[in-house]
């Protein structure tokens, strides 16, 4: 049994209920959920806010957080796994947020930082991951991070 699965498992196991909010990984952690048989019986559901004007109008993430932290932050994460959580009314909420590469949108954003924000019942947990691979193998690892820190939670 992989990661993927023995998450999987331990979701459906304790009868929990999981969404996502999704930057940098733009849809991939979600596909990574219902790409199992029977994912319909845990995940909600998921959203793509790519863009800052999305997680203001979409997640109704208040601009001047945004402002302060930028859209590459721990944060912004923690403020994306809440409100998607409270949007879909799920037990877990997991979110990704950061800069896959090459190009940086902010001069002071670093290429393969990303944040993992995990939201589980009332309680956040955080991780800041830097990869150095091609765009695509940082947005795989990044979904690769997210599911192994939430089977490390549960």
């Amino acid at each position: 049994m992989n990661t993927k699965q023995l998450l999987i498992k331990k979701i459906k196991d304790s009868n929990m209920s999981i969404s996502v909010a999704e930057s940098c990984t733009g849809g991939q952690l979600a596909a990574a959920f219902v790409s199992q048989a029977g994912a319909s019986d845990f995940f909600l559901g998921g959203i793509v806010t790519y863009s800052t004007h999305s997680k203001i109008d979409i997640l109704k993430i208040d601009s001047k957080k945004i402002k302060l932290y930028g859209v590459v932050s721990q944060e912004i994460a923690n403020e994306m796994s809440l409100k998607v959580k409270d949007l879909f009314n799920s037990d877990i909420s997991i979110s990704t947020t950061g800069n896959a590469g090459p190009i940086l949108a902010n001069p002071n954003d670093v290429t393969g930082r990303i944040f993992i924000s995990v939201r589980v019942k009332d309680k956040f947990f955080e991780k800041e991951c830097y990869f150095n691979g091609e765009r695509n193998e940082n947005i795989i690892s990044t979904v690769d991070q997210a599911i192994s820190l939430l089977n490390n939670i549960l």
